[in-house]
């Protein structure tokens, strides 16, 4: 075989290769569509699985074929060896991946749908592992087995306690005075009864008090060892109107006496 010749075959086979490979990634045959779980906001250029997933995770589709009716169910579950408890999922079950054809399958260009799911588990998780879990995805249309799973751990969210709000120191205000309680404080003890040995106090008198204008100012106190008779009374009134007599007497001597000295004088 010349030189000429077999490079011809080369070219050939080479073209026959270049006109296929369009083809392939346009609309390829077979099994299309491809999905996997990721960490959420974990993306990049290399679609992978990760096995290990937080509470909340990312499903990715890829090279699914186009078309109205392509929309995938999903659904979740626990798998072994988790074993007992029940899973809540927050998503959607539902997610429509038929909008492009199945050009570009394994690249971000191909990539048909990513959606976000929320999982929490009761039961007896792994210490280090978590939760096992399994996911189980259908996808009408696709030629072939049009069912993809997944296997991935997760551990359950934590839960963030509130920050509690410190709470304002109230200004100080003047203490209003506390009014008085309608019912006593203190239950009131029982009255001591009187000792029989106290004595009784004195009765009031029943007569009415003698006021200043009944007390008698002038008491005639009589004299001492007579009797209260009105004529021994007498006695110190006559006394004196003798004295006074006595006196007037003794003037008028004494008046008589200078009037006649004067006399003889003259």
């Amino acid at each position: 075989m010349s030189f000429v010749r077999a490079s011809a075959i080369v070219a050939g086979v080479t073209l026959a290769g270049l006109s296929a490979a369009p083809a392939f990634a346009t609309d390829p045959a077979g099994n299309n569509g491809t999905v996997k779980v990721i960490q959420h906001g974990n993306i990049d250029d290399v679609p992978e699985n990760q096995p290990h997933v937080g509470c909340t995770l990312d499903i990715e589709w890829y090279g699914f074929d186009e078309g109205e009716e392509i929309e995938s169910t999903i659904g979740f579950e626990l798998h072994s060896p988790t074993d007992g408890g029940e899973l809540t999922v927050d998503g959607p079950e539902k997610v429509f991946v038929g909008g492009d054809s199945a050009s570009g399958a394994g690249t971000e260009d191909g990539l048909d749908a990513r959606q976000t799911y929320t999982l929490s588990a009761t039961g007896l998780a792994h210490p280090k592992q978590g939760f096992h879990a399994k996911v189980t995805i259908h996808t009408p249309g696709s030629i072939g087995n049009d069912t993809k799973t997944k296997v991935f751990w997760f551990k359950n969210c934590a839960v963030e306690e509130p920050t509690p709000t410190p709470t304002p120191s109230p200004s100080e205000e003047p203490t209003p005075s506390e009014e008085p309680s309608e019912e006593p404080s203190e239950t009131p003890t029982e009255a001591t009864p009187v000792s029989d040995e106290t004595e009784p106090a004195e009765e009031e008198s029943s007569e009415a008090p003698v006021t200043d204008s009944e007390v008698p100012t002038n008491i005639d106190a009589g004299l001492a060892g007579e009797s209260d008779s009105a004529v021994p009374a007498m006695w110190p009134l006559l006394a004196m109107l003798a004295g006074a007599a006595a006196a007037g007497t003794a003037l008028v001597v004494v008046l008589r006496r200078r009037a006649a000295a004067l006399v003889n004088k003259d």
